[in-house]
């Protein structure tokens, strides 16, 4: 691993400033208006290439079968109570 030097440092510190200069001008309402654009742009964008109303393809009868099969057996036995009282 590589120890950065003071001059890498500093130009980090200085980008670190640059950039909290940079958000502490900018407006709000803006940047809101913009986040909530972006998500507006998204979402579209998922709804088109999705297609999250198409008409999903029908299982074959292998995989529905497979899907309801039985897991296990259950068996009953002779209830405890009635075997005591007789």
């Amino acid at each position: 691993m590589r120890i950065p030097t003071a001059t890498e440092i500093s130009n980090v510190i200085d980008a670190a400033k640059r950039l909290r200069e940079r958000v502490a001008s900018m407006d709000a309402g803006k940047v809101a208006t913009r986040a909530v654009g972006g998500a507006v742009v998204l979402t579209a964008s998922f709804l088109v290439v999705a297609d999250p109303h198409a008409t999903p393809a029908p299982d074959s009868s292998a995989v529905v079968s497979a899907r309801i099969a039985p897991v296990g057996t259950v068996q009953l036995a002779v209830p405890i109570i009635v075997s005591a009282v007789q």
